[in-house]
């Protein structure tokens, strides 16, 4: 009988602890819903666009990181900049779904597999730039400032 009421209260224990737990998940999870209609509002059809397929396990990637976040920071404003993250099936899917929702579908399903590539869209979608485990800052700003100055985009 003592057995069972132990086993009881550590069920109800462990019940307890993952409504909690689940209790701060959402919220967070809200959070994140929040911050990516930000950024889908903030993206402008008319500058060019910057998608980089990226995973959590791609060394390159990871490389890649600071760098692009650097230019993110530089170009703000000037250019959209948009990460395909394809490290699970599901964040592949959404990945999928947002290159749908911005008319990337098929640099999306041509590249998903080839981690860390940048590509460079002009308001039509047409690829100005596209280059995978590049390493050389200087590209990127070639590329950037070629795009920007192609589109006619000011800021």
């Amino acid at each position: 009988m003592k057995n069972l009421l132990t086993r009881r209260i550590t069920l109800a224990f462990a019940l307890v602890t993952l409504l909690s737990s689940l209790a701060f998940a959402l919220p967070a999870q809200d959070q994140m819903m929040d911050d990516k209609m930000k950024e889908d509002s903030m993206m402008s059809k008319t500058r060019p666009t910057v998608a980089i397929i990226s995973a959590e396990w791609c060394a390159a990637c990871t490389k890649i990181k600071p760098g692009m976040s650097e230019l993110q920071a530089k170009y703000k404003g000037r250019l959209n900049f948009v990460v395909l993250d394809v490290s699970t099936d599901e964040s592949a899917a959404v990945a999928a779904a947002t290159a749908r929702k911005l008319g990337l579908s098929k640099f999306f399903e041509a590249n998903k597999k080839k981690t860390s590539t940048v590509a460079v869209f002009d308001s039509n979608k047409k690829v100005l730039f596209q280059t995978d485990h590049n390493y050389d800052q200087a590209a990127y700003v070639k590329a950037f400032d070629n795009a920007i100055a192609k589109s006619g985009s000011k800021g």
